[in-house]
């Protein structure tokens, strides 16, 4: 059974959020569908329609959104042929950003930029139709703000102030500490903040504690050898943060079901539950997809029924906890006539 998902010239769609992507000189590019979390202080403000590009994994914001989002003043020295930014409260404005939205030309740069006094030569950006994109974890490196991201919520969290104390002399410039749990709630998932003392170490991959919380107050039957797990530290951008995301091992496929488990500073201390758990669940009689790669990339390409050229294919495949199946989503990337690249999406049972 196929179910296809969305089809559009010049979109990318599919389990990865890839939309309204273009190809242009072998750089791909999409609007980003994060959120974006900026917290000054006490007060937080919050963007839903994030004026950037997703490139490789990253976001790239142009200077002139950035400049407004965290407060810098952004001019443009033409003379030297340099942008300059300096800090300024009163410069930061949440209204007149830009829109992202499809990309026609797209190329590679770089460009000199002075921050706060400090030249940044040869910076390397993005020129998007005209227009310079800098990649944000290269501006938080420069500039008075820390960038993390919330896995689970897809959101882009930035904080501005690096400065440290005197009592903190090893804690990095880059590194934000005594993070409250209040900062990863959110009413609409399904939650559970962690009271107990639970301990786990980043990187230790000792879940004792963790799988002995879960089996007394969520799951009784949870195991860690059941579960295929990540973890996520943000480059140590957080620190004292890092996550773990816990999702069902079934006959070597990942479930859409699991937890996500937050840490901050040596502590488990909030639990989301990815999905829900089927009932009827049983993994003994639970069967595999028979279906190969390349079967399912030909159905993919005859249930298009397009006769432009294929640029690639890419599958995914896991347990759909829903209705107890095994499924793969294929991603078709096409080339059309007119040299422009669009995907489709797929996905059979």
């Amino acid at each position: 059974m196929s179910k296809k998902k969305f089809v559009t010239m010049g979109a990318i769609v599919g389990s990865l959020m890839l939309t309204q992507g273009v190809f242009a000189a072998g750089i791909a590019v999409t609007p980003s569908q994060n959120v974006l979390s900026v917290q000054s202080g006490e007060t937080v403000n919050k963007v839903d329609a994030v004026p950037a590009y997703m490139y490789q994994d990253s976001n790239y914001f142009m200077l002139r959104d950035i400049g407004r989002i965290v407060g810098y003043q952004v001019d443009w020295d033409r003379n030297a042929k340099k942008i300059t930014m300096t800090k300024d409260k009163s410069a930061q404005n949440f209204d007149g950003l830009s829109a992202a939205k499809q990309a026609e030309n797209v190329k590679k740069d770089q460009q000199t930029i002075v921050i706060d006094g400090n030249e940044y030569q040869d910076m390397e950006c993005l020129n998007i139709d005209g227009y310079n994109y800098f990649k944000l974890r290269d501006l938080a490196e420069a500039m008075d703000f820390i960038c993390g991201w919330d896995n689970n919520t897809n959101t882009i969290m930035l904080t501005m102030g690096k400065e440290t104390t005197t009592d903190t002399p090893d804690v990095p410039k880059t590194a934000e500490t005594n993070i409250s749990v209040d900062r990863f709630l959110d009413p609409e998932l399904n939650q559970k903040v962690i009271k107990e003392d639970v301990s786990y170490v980043s990187g230790s991959k000792d879940y004792s504690e963790i799988e002995k919380y879960i089996k007394e107050n969520i799951d009784k039957d949870f195991s860690v050898d059941d579960y295929t797990i990540t973890e996520d530290d943000v480059n140590g951008l957080l620190s004292g943060y890092n996550s773990l995301v816990m999702r069902l091992d079934v006959n070597g496929v990942r479930a859409n079901f699991g937890y996500l488990v937050t840490c901050l500073n040596g502590k488990a201390a909030l639990i989301t539950f990815i999905g829900e758990k089927n009932e009827d669940f049983d993994i003994a009689k639970i069967g595999t997809l028979q279906l190969s790669d390349e079967e399912a990339k030909q159905k993919a390409i005859e249930a298009d029924g397009y006769d432009y050229q294929v640029d690639e294919q890419r599958i995914y495949r896991f347990f759909d906890m829903n209705d107890l199946k095994n499924k793969c989503e294929v991603e078709t990337v096409y080339i059309n006539d007119t040299g422009h690249y669009f995907a489709t999406s797929h996905i059979f049972e």
